[in-house]
Order: C-alpha cells, then sequence, then structure tokens
C-alpha cells in the first residue's frame, strides 16, 4: 500500500496512456519561483547529532524522528512537490523535496521514481536515508520497497551510538540490521577532522550479531598508513565477540620490552575466556588465562599464569593462581571462595600490575559459608595466608583459622527498650612456627539506649569468656581461659543554633560527649595471641568498651572518655560543611592486661585526639587528624595527618598531603589530574619520605588527544616497595581510537593507586 501526496495538482487528460510534459509544467513554474525548503543532504546528515557525545555507554545518542509521521505499519507514505502518473510504464514521478516512509525507514530525494509494479523506488538528487542508528546520503539509490533492500552510490554515512562516520562508493543495505560498504573509509573523529581513518575494500555490518567485518583494511594517523589486515573483524556495539583483543605495549626495568596479545573467547552467554601471552625480553614468554562465570545468582572468575623464568637470581619455572567465587543460593544464604597462590615471595614485585598489589604483604586464601537474617548472623570461615614479604619473619605471619564457626544473635526486648546481642565463636588456629590451639568464646550483652532528639544515653553490660586447649610442649597451662565482666555509660548532648556557611543559611550543633567504662583486672598472661591488637587511638575509639580487636585480650579499665564535636549544616540541602572533633580519655588505674613483651601503660591520660572535615565548596575539600600526646619526653605531636582535595565535574584533579607517624612514617603526597583543554591533560602524582629522604612513587604523563576521536596517554613511573630498595621503573604508552580500540599499555591502575579520586571515563 502507498500513501501519495502532492503538494501541486496532478495533470492527466483522459486516455493519456504514454509520458506527456503537460503534467509537469506546473512544476516547471513552480521551479522558477520556488526557494529550496531544505538543505542539500550532505548539509544535513550531521543535524541532530552531537559529535561531544563519545559514544558514552550510560546513554544512547538518538536521531531525532523523522519530519514525516509513519504511514500503517509495511505501508509507503510519499510526499513531493509534484508527481506525474505514467499508466503505459506503470510507473509514478516524484519530484521536488521527495520524502519517503516506510516503517522506521526514511528517505528524502530530488527526484524519485516508482516502479509501482515491483514496489521499486528509484532516486536521484541529494539523497538522504535515515534507519535506527544510521544515517547516510549519497547522488543516486534504489530501495525495494517490498524485500526493504536497497543501495546508495558516493555514501557518506553516520553511526551516532558510536559516534562515528565515513564514506563509500557504494552502500547496500539489507533491512535495519544488515549493510555492506564498498571503498569504505571509518572514523570517530568529527566531521572535518580526520586524525585516524580506516580505510577498506569492503566493510560488512551486522546489527543482529553485533559484529563488523573489514576486508583489506588499512589504518592511517594523520593520512599516513601505520597497520594493515586483509581481515578484520571487531563489535558494533557491546555484545561479546571472540577474537583478538588489542595489543598492550610497554616496558619496565624488571621485565624489560613487554607485548602483551590477548585473545578473547566468547564460549556462552553465562562465561567466557580471554588467553593473553605476554612476552618480556627479559623474562621470557609468560602464558596466562582468565575464565569468567555469571548466572543470576552466582559469579566468578579464575585466573592462571605460567613463566619459565629467564632471570638467573629467580626460580626457574613460576607462576601464579587466582579464583574467585560468590554465591547468593537461598535466601539469606551466601557463600564466598577466594583462592589465591604465587609460585615464590618475589613473584608479585616482579610481575604485579599495581602499586597497591606489588605492595602486597600477605595473599589471602578463604573458604567462606554465610547466613543472615532479622535476628541471626551465621559464619562458617577456613582462611590462611601467603606471605610474600622478606622482611615479615615466620614467627610474625599470621596464622590460618581452620575454622571459624561465628554465631551472632541480636534481639530487642520488652518494647525495643533494651538490646540483647550475644556472640559465640569457635576457632582452631595453625601455624607452623607458633602454639596451635582451639579457642572458644562467649561474649552477650545487654543495653539500654534511651535516645531523644536532643541527646542518648545508653548503659550497657558485657561478659566476655574464652576457653583455650592449646599444643604446646613447655609444661604450660595447655588449658587456660579467663572470664571478664564490663560495664559502660555512654552519654552524649546535641545544641544547635542557626549560622551560615559563606553566606548560605546553616545550622550549627555543639554536641559534647561523655563515656565511662569499668572493666575489673582479669589476668590473660597464660593466653596465647591469636588475633588481637592493640587499637590505632582515634576519636572513635575513645568510646569504645575493648582497647583489643579479637578474643585473646580484654583490656581492664577504670576510665572516663571525653569528646566534643560540631558540625555545620546547610539547612537548604543538609549537606555537611565543617566537622571537627576533639577528644582524650582519664585513667584511674594503670592498665596491665598487654599484649605478649609489652609493659603495663601507667600514664594518667591518654593522647589528645582532634579530627577536623570541611567540605569548603563544592570542589574543595580538606581534612586533618592530629593526636598530641604530652606522655613524650618532648610532648609534641605523636600523629599528624592532613590533606586537601580538589575535584570539579570537568575531572580537575588536585591532592596535596601530609602523613606523619612518630619516628617512623613522614611522607608528603602531591597528585595532579588536570585537563588544560579537551586535547590536553597533564598527569603528575608524588610520595616523598622525609624520613628515608626519597622518593617512595613518582607519576608523570600527559594526556592528548582529539574530543571523542582519539587519545594518546604517555605515563612513567618509578616507585619502591620498601625504602632500602632500588626502584623500580616503567613506561605505559597507550593509544586509544574511540570506536576502534586501544593499543598499547594501560595506565588505569596505575593512576587509580596514585590519584586520589581518578575514576576512568
Amino acid at each position: 500500500m502507498t500513501n501519495l501526496t502532492a503538494r501541486h495538482p496532478i495533470s492527466k487528460p483522459p486516455g493519456m496512456n504514454r509520458p506527456t510534459l503537460r503534467p509537469l509544467l506546473p512544476f516547471l513554474v513552480h521551479c522558477l519561483l520556488w526557494t529550496p525548503t531544505i538543505q542539500a543532504a550532505g548539509e544535513r546528515i550531521d543535524q541532530g547529532i552531537d559529535w561531544d557525545y563519545c559514544a558514552h555507554p550510560d546513554r544512547k545518542q538518538q536521531l531525532p524522528p523523522p519530519p514525516l509521521p509513519a504511514a500503517a505499519p509495511d505501508a509507503t507514505r510519499i510526499e513531493a512537490d509534484a508527481l506525474q502518473l505514467d499508466q503505459q510504464r506503470n510507473t509514478t514521478l516524484f519530484q521536488g523535496n521527495v520524502k519517503v516512509r516506510r516503517n522506521e525507514a526514511y528517505l528524502e530525494a530530488q527526484q524519485a521514481l516508482h516502479q509501482r509494479e515491483q514496489n521499486l523506488l528509484e532516486l536521484e538528487g541529494d539523497i538522504l536515508l535515515q534507519r535506527p542508528g544510521l544515517r547516510a546520503s549519497g547522488e543516486q539509490g534504489q530501495f525495494d520497497l517490498n524485500s526493504d533492500q536497497g543501495w546508495l552510490e558516493q555514501v557518506e554515512y553516520r553511526f551516532p551510538e558510536r559516534n562515528a562516520r565515513g564514506n563509500a562508493s557504494r552502500a547496500e543495505f539489507n533491512g535495519d540490521n544488515h549493510s555492506r560498504y564498498e571503498d569504505v573509509s571509518y572514523t570517530s573523529c568529527r566531521p572535518g577532522q580526520s586524525d585516524w581513518q580506516l580505510e577498506a575494500e569492503s566493510l560488512e555490518l551486522d546489527r543482529e550479531e553485533g559484529v563488523g567485518v573489514a576486508r583489506h583494511a588499512t589504518l592511517k594517523l594523520a593520512g599516513v598508513p601505520v597497520l594493515y589486515a586483509p581481515y578484520y573483524s571487531f563489535p558494533i556495539d557491546d555484545r561479546r565477540k571472540s577474537g583478538f583483543l588489542a595489543p598492550s605495549l610497554g616496558s619496565s626495568s624488571r621485565g624489560g620490552t613487554e607485548l602483551t596479545t590477548p585473545y578473547y573467547l566468547n564460549l556462552a552467554p553465562d562465561y567466557d575466556a580471554t588467553l593473553y601471552p605476554r612476552l618480556m625480553s627479559k623474562r621470557g614468554l609468560m602464558l596466562g588465562g582468565e575464565l569468567r562465570f555469571l548466572g543470576a545468582d552466582y559469579k566468578g572468575l579464575v585466573e592462571a599464569e605460567y613463566l619459565n623464568d629467564q632471570e638467573d637470581n629467580r626460580p626457574g619455572h613460576r607462576g601464579a593462581f587466582n579464583l574467585e567465587f560468590n554465591n547468593q543460593f537461598a535466601p539469606g544464604w551466601s557463600s564466598e571462595i577466594r583462592a589465591n597462590a604465587v609460585s615464590d615471595i618475589d613473584y608479585l614485585t616482579d610481575f604485579g600490575s599495581g602499586l597497591t598489589i606489588t605492595s602486597s604483604r600477605h595473599i589471602e586464601r578463604r573458604g567462606e559459608l554465610r547466613y543472615q537474617d532479622r535476628n541471626w548472623s551465621l559464619l562458617a570461615r577456613l582462611q590462611n595466608f601467603q606471605t610474600v614479604d622478606r622482611s615479615i619473619a615466620a614467627t610474625d605471619r599470621p596464622y590460618a583459622r581452620l575454622p571459624q564457626l561465628r554465631a551472632n544473635y541480636a534481639n530487642a526486648l520488652f518494647d525495643n527498650a533494651s538490646l540483647l546481642n550475644v556472640q559465640a565463636e569457635y576457632v582452631y588456629f595453625d601455624h607452623s612456627e607458633k602454639v596451635r590451639g582451639h579457642r572458644l568464646s562467649l561474649s552477650p550483652s545487654i543495653s539500654l539506649p534511651l535516645r531523644r532528639s536532643w541527646g542518648h544515653l545508653t548503659p550497657r553490660f558485657a561478659l566476655n569468656h574464652a576457653s583455650y586447649q592449646l599444643d604446646q610442649n613447655s609444661g604450660s597451662n595447655d588449658s587456660p581461659s579467663y572470664t571478664s565482666s564490663s560495664f559502660s555509660l555512654d552519654g552524649g548532648l546535641i545544641f544547635e543554633r542557626d549560622s551560615d556557611w559563606f553566606g548560605l543559611p546553616a545550622q550549627q550543633t555543639l554536641e559534647p560527649r561523655i563515656h565511662y567504662l569499668y572493666t575489673p583486672f582479669e589476668d590473660q598472661s597464660e593466653i596465647p595471641n591469636f588475633d588481637s591488637a592493640e587499637l590505632d587511638l582515634s576519636f572513635a575509639n575513645l568510646f569504645r568498651d575493648n582497647r583489643f580487636s579479637g578474643s585473646d585480650r580484654v583490656g581492664d579499665a577504670n576510665q572516663l572518655s571525653l569528646g566534643l564535636s560540631s558540625q555545620l549544616l546547610e539547612q537548604r540541602s543538609g549537606r555537611q560543611r565543617l566537622r571537627a572533633s576533639i577528644g582524650q580519655i582519664f585513667y584511674f588505674h594503670d592498665r596491665e592486661v598487654q599484649l605478649p613483651d609489652v609493659t603495663s601503660e601507667t600514664n594518667s591520660e591518654s593522647a589528645i585526639v582532634g579530627e577536623l572535615s570541611a567540605q569548603l565548596s563544592n570542589q574543595w575539600s580538606s581534612s586533618a587528624t592530629l593526636r598530641w600526646d604530652s606522655n613524650l619526653e618532648d610532648g609534641r605531636f605523636d600523629r599528624a595527618r592532613a590533606a586537601i582535595h580538589y575535584k570539579d565535574r570537568e575531572q580537575h584533579l588536585f591532592n596535596l598531603g601530609y602523613n606523619y607517624q612518630r619516628d617512623t612514617i613522614e611522607d608528603v603526597d602531591f597528585s595532579l589530574y588536570w585537563p588544560f583543554s579537551y586535547r590536553l591533560t597533564a598527569i603528575a602524582a608524588l610520595k616523598q619520605s622525609l624520613l628515608h629522604r626519597r622518593s617512595m612513587n613518582q607519576v608523570i604523563g600527559l594526556d592528548y588527544g582529539g574530543r571523542c576521536c582519539w587519545r594518546l596517554r604517555a605515563v612513567f613511573q618509578s616507585y619502591v616497595t620498601d625504602a632500602d630498595e632500588k626502584a623500580d621503573k616503567r613506561i605505559m604508552l597507550q593509544l586509544v581510537l574511540n570506536g576502534l580500540g586501544a593499543f598499547g599499555r594501560s595506565a588505569e591502575q596505575t593512576l587509580k593507586d596514585s590519584i586520589f579520586g581518578y575514576q576512568p571515563e
């Protein structure tokens, strides 16, 4: 069915059976007086397309709807300034501003000849074609309205969803999902800017499969051919496809020049694999692979690497293994597995891909089963560690838990007036160099939280019991135990007043807090230390009921903690602009319960702890933590940390920080990620140890390119994982061609490790 519309009368003398010029007379007169109402197709092709869209995955760019409304399904609607019917040839000639709409396809041309018997449309002059995800222009074309097939010649095309464009001598279309181009060019650069271009003898696009195939393809950079491929297959959407991924090229002081050529295997909808051979000039060929799987209630990852190392002072056969698995198999029930291993203690230092990884001290292996509901929390866990830091003695390495079983019950009693909490745990601790044994612990507590808008008061009573069965030969008690009780009273008030924040209405609070804790002394000197450590003194830890973590120590206490906090909140948004806190503990007795080889503490007061955080503006923020210990001989700061951050919507990042810990750490941190324009971004990071007078991490780089077209990122890094070691150096060079792929070695992990707030675009 074809719906025809003419904006001028149709002239058809009775009995006319051959072509005549008479029906064209009104059209010819119109041409002499007519002012064009539409632009040339080459100018219209970019209308409504945002070339700064950059094919962002979070939003799909759609073409504006065609100006001609659709007719009924599978019907064709045609409009023109004039038309001429030829009964003898069974054709209709449309001329002047021809517009055609059939389903989702839309056409414009200066002239169209409709062969009614074949339902074929022949087009000439300023042709514009629009389909879902495609817009193209040409000078001559033909379309079969029955089969939805057609072709165009001298083609210019656009793919708005991928921010891509190009030219072709001929384009063939088979419905909305299949197209083929001859003598074609392809780029994601904006019109008039072809910094990179892929040229091919032919290009086939299959939107159903999400695949593009180019034959005899040449990649040109700035017009210079740099790469040729007789056959190149690539994805045209987010669907997975087997094939080679972009190679990675880099250099490091440990591995030399490195080349990685990953190959992706799309095995099934719910699992895939990647093989990544990694050739290193100093080390040889490393074979690596990754298997991923994903289901409705589970996900997992398996990774493995193997290398016959050519370095003389390293083991010959080296490798690594990693297994990660998470499963939510029933309501409230979940399981998790983390199985990691490396062949030797230097593996991560030699082959790790980030500062965080290469500075790891222990590799965790863990398997656990969890249950969680409103009142109950259950845990069954197996856990051990592989130590990969040479500086850690065998006796200082962590215990394995084989197994750990924990149950926690919490419930409100007496119409929510009080809270009962009971935690029970059994663990067997295993170690090759230290005492091993079983521990059974029970910790019930009851509290009475009284909360009002102006403050709170919470009394709490708790019992802590632990019994042990130890494997030791020293003749000591192999079945020690302890039972300890504690009482605490925690209270606070909230005072409010109206204020302002740089002219904005705000509300300021003043929040004094008091916490009293009494825990009688219980001798725990025969108890081994499996997992306890003394907590670092911070403002939050001033109000804890135990100064130790774990269950091997319950600290004796008769102390009073005083704290004062103040907040400044914007009244309109409720956003916290400023928070300041200061506090201290006052001790009424010495603390006799200590970790092994630590003497009793006799100070009558703790260090003064102060914390400050400020959101100075929408871009600037700062924080500071200070700890002043008057018990030190020189009465100075024991800990200090300060930082200032800047981040805006354009991803400008600036960070400056200082970290001090008496006699052990004194570092200055600086990092910068600063786009000067859409073309140029500066990258820099520095971590300088003032104590050791050397740089621990240096990063410097540039990111240069055209918006939504290409980016060239060059990053140099020099870092150490120990202050006494020689610095490792590496160069990461990456070329990103938007819409085609990335070539080189990515620096994303390095930037995330070194620049606070950095997020990949």
